[in-house]
């Protein structure tokens, strides 16, 4: 029996520790139609028997203040479960909030996030927040997970939440409704003059997994500004993003690899095998074109480094293991595809204005959207969207009055030509040097910090050097 060569056998032990395309399932529903099950990370959780996390039946309690009512979704008396300001004043609210809960589909909980950071803004008198704003947190149920909470006329989700990728519900039996269409119906609702004749902003608010359905919506969604209200989108430390483009942050092969990664730019994680919504199926670039004009405003905490989360290989892809990686490499690769010149030199991730198309005829070089990043804040609501800087996130009608919290070491605010290469090899992100700021923005002076790398990528350095040592 002929032996392998150094080469070869190295590369068996490296695919034996890092598991080489164990994220690999295969895809075999592609239909043209917005109804179709075309998202790669509920795919591979049932292929792959991953946990399905928190479950919850009992009966569920309105937060103090709200209510637990429902509304209509689509054409077939189907309703979605949603908390409710109790005594809205719907003649007076100038602003109206829809808040998405996480993975754990803890609606109640937003409710209250949303509604105390509201309270505190009144209270200290902060005057772009409206005291009669109304408060909404829409609840996604599991139909597994959160079996005996809903009732046999309301909406509930595959697993593991596929309500996060826009998916079509699974109960009631045959329902057409996405989750896209529910966060339409709550348009069709807050943009009704007559019920609501004094409302000037919609914002659609998620954190975490909601913040994965509203960076998605955000992208996909019909138009729904009028020339009354203005509809904002708010993205708080999702754990992936819907990239337009194949290219991807992360290029180190002992992180996470494209090529044993065949699901990578699938839907939830790229446009392959996205079937549209019921406006139809545009193509990517279209897609951005009406993005880039969309009052669009990530947060993000500057400590929400933990591995959690979606650690699939096409979410690694996406800036390594953690969360906050992940999304300033986003703001990274969103301004070099719109030449935007906004200064990036500092950001994660390998992607350079080279390898990248050129889209700024889609863009006019413009982005309107806005990045903060909360010093000191992990994974956690309260502490971004309750921090000052979070507040000027949720409230300011004017993105000119967001603040934009910590930047990388040098950055120019003035922004500098599209930059040509990468901050760093690693693509991490430079480490703070306070865990708060009061000023918009807050520059670091400190070494930048290494990526954190999956337990299997440390496993096959040390299988791959474990083997060199015996051949020597």
């Amino acid at each position: 029996m002929r032996c392998p060569t150094l080469s070869s056998a190295a590369a068996l032990l490296l695919a034996a520790a890092t598991g080489i395309a164990a994220d690999y399932v295969p895809f075999g529903h592609e239909r043209p139609h917005h109804l179709a099950r075309r998202d790669a990370s509920t795919l591979t959780a049932k292929e792959k028997g991953t946990n399905l996390g928190h479950q919850e039946h009992s009966k569920p309690k309105a937060p103090s203040g709200s209510r637990l009512t429902s509304l209509s979704v689509g054409t077939d008396n189907h309703k979605l479960a949603v908390y409710w300001t109790r005594s809205p004043a719907n003649e007076k609210a100038k602003q109206a909030f829809v808040m998405i809960h996480g993975r754990n589909r803890n609606g109640g909980d937003y409710w209250t996030t949303m509604n105390d950071v509201l309270a505190s803004a009144v209270n200290a008198s902060y005057p772009a927040a409206d005291p009669n704003a109304i408060v909404v947190a829409p609840q996604f149920y599991s139909e597994k997970l959160n079996s005996g909470q809903y009732k046999k006329h309301e909406l509930a989700w595959d697993d593991i939440n596929a309500w996060q990728a826009g998916e079509a519900a699974v109960h009631p039996t045959g329902s057409k409704e996405t989750s896209f269409d529910a966060l339409d119906a709550f348009a069709d609702e807050f943009t009704n003059t007559t019920k609501y004749p004094a409302l000037e902003e919609l914002v659609f608010v998620g954190h975490g997994g909601g913040g994965q359905l509203i960076n998605r919506y955000g992208v996909v969604a019909k138009e729904m500004s009028t020339s009354r209200v203005q509809v904002r989108f708010i993205a708080g430390d999702p754990s992936s993003s819907a990239y337009f483009t194949e290219h991807r942050p992360t290029t180190n092969a002992a992180i996470a690899d494209k090529a044993s990664c065949p699901l990578y730019n699938t839907w939830r994680y790229g446009f392959d095998n996205f079937t549209g919504t019921l406006d139809g199926l545009k193509t990517p670039q279209e897609y951005f074109a009406q993005n880039v004009r969309r009052d669009v405003r990530y947060i993000v905490g500057y400590n929400d480094t933990a591995v959690s989360g979606d650690q699939y290989c096409m979410a690694i892809l996406q800036g390594g293991v953690a969360r906050r990686d992940r999304n300033l490499a986003w703001w990274k690769y969103i301004n070099l595809l719109a030449r935007t010149g906004e200064d990036v030199s500092g950001f994660p991730g390998n992607l350079t204005a080279e390898e990248l198309p050129d889209w700024s005829s889609l863009s006019g070089g413009q982005l309107a959207h806005t990045l903060t990043v909360i010093e000191g804040a992990t994974h956690n609501a309260d502490e971004v969207f309750g921090s000052k800087q979070g507040r000027t996130v949720l409230f300011e009608k004017s993105q000119t009055n967001v603040q934009r919290g910590w930047r990388p070491k040098g950055w120019n605010k003035a922004g500098t030509p599209v930059v040509s290469s990468s901050a760093s090899a690693s693509g991490a992100a430079q480490a703070p040097t306070s865990q708060a700021t009061t000023s918009s923005t807050q520059t670091s002076t400190s070494p930048a910090s290494k990526i954190q790398l999956p337990a299997s990528a440390v496993l096959a350095a040390a299988a791959f050097f474990a083997f060199i040592f015996l051949l020597a």
